[in-house]
């Protein structure tokens, strides 16, 4: 194990730069693959297929970083508070419109969104809460974003 984990750590690195990963991010999503190689390591039953295990654990940390630091640099653009009484009445306007469209939708997908987008919860665990797989709720949190946005629409277009 401690080889493999040697000989992979640069590779990672390697790989996270060259994709164009923020710098700030490269050891943590290294640091992260690593440690799911590690808990992983029992579930690779061919060791033929080792190159494409690795890679897929290493693209999977990758993406949940990004998804992370997208949520955490979204949240703190968000937190801009308004200055002039224009942006301040915009924000508050397109508050209650938001407001507006989620009270059209479904239980369901106010739920979803809230868990995944207000939570912050990945598919796995929104899937775990609600006895679903995760091809199941990825389909589903992507439908009601869309239901959402175009309840939104409707209500900006004042139909």
């Amino acid at each position: 194990m401690g080889r493999v984990l040697a000989a992979g750590h640069p590779r990672l690195v390697a790989f996270y730069h060259g994709v164009g990963m923020p710098p700030d991010l490269v050891h943590e999503i290294v640091s992260d693959a690593l440690e799911g190689m590690v808990r992983n390591f029992t579930n690779l039953r061919d060791p033929e297929a080792f190159e494409a295990w690795f890679w897929t654990i290493a693209r999977n940390r990758m993406r949940t970083a990004l998804r992370r630091y997208r949520r955490r640099k979204e949240a703190n653009d968000a937190n801009v508070s308004p200055q002039t009484p224009e942006e301040r009445a915009m924000a508050s306007h397109e508050h209650d419109l938001i407001r507006l469209a989620m009270s059209a939708l479904s239980l369901k997908d106010r739920e979803l969104l809230w868990m995944r987008e207000v939570e912050g919860l990945e598919y796995e665990e929104i899937g775990t809460r609600l006895g679903a797989t995760v091809g199941t709720v990825r389909v589903a949190c992507h439908r009601a974003r869309k239901r959402l946005e175009e309840a939104f629409r409707r209500l900006e277009d004042g139909r």
